[in-house]
């Protein structure tokens, strides 16, 4: 079974915003400095004579900003990661194979046998499928467009089949 898809800028800086509001270190500090700004200026001592509201609704608008400003950094420096990038081999067309080795992967530039050892994990959203061939590294394969070669239902169908049958031994 075979699928040949092509993956660009816009593919990437999706999955790289994903992934970074997936991280769950990432969002432990959030949390952490977001609950840190909100007690800073809510005791802050110029507002400690207004009233408790105005220092409740005070001290939200301003953790507010400040989740709103580490939202648009974070995905501007996704986008322009993905942007600026320019080794070959990511973006363009890219080909799933699965043989009886393992499944391959293929570019233009890059051949790789991931065997049936590897623990694959295959996650699927509205417009992207990622098949993760480690607890951090996966392939993303775009829904829409339609795939150049193959279905992506029927790839990933036959590729969950095959991890299964090699996961329990069958």
């Amino acid at each position: 079974m075979r699928l040949c898809y092509t993956l660009n800028r816009r593919d990437l800086v999706w999955a790289g915003s994903r992934a970074l509001f997936h991280q769950r270190g990432m969002l432990l500090i959030a949390i952490a400095l977001t609950a840190f700004v909100w007690w800073s200026t809510f005791t802050y001592d110029q507002n400690r004579d207004l009233p408790i509201i105005a220092r409740v609704i005070t001290a939200t608008v301003t953790a507010a900003i400040c989740i709103g400003v580490g939202i648009a950094v974070g995905i501007g420096c996704v986008a322009a990661h993905a942007f600026l990038r320019k080794d070959h081999g990511v973006l363009g067309e890219h080909t799933l194979e699965i043989t009886d080795d393992g499944l391959i992967e293929s570019t233009e530039v890059n051949r790789s046998l991931y065997n049936w050892r590897t623990t694959f994990r295959i996650l699927e959203t509205r417009n992207y499928a990622y098949v993760y061939i480690s607890a951090t590294h996966a392939h993303i394969v775009p829904k829409n467009p339609l795939p150049i070669d193959g279905s992506v239902d029927d790839f990933l169908a036959a590729l969950r089949a095959r991890i299964a049958n090699c996961k329990y031994g069958n």
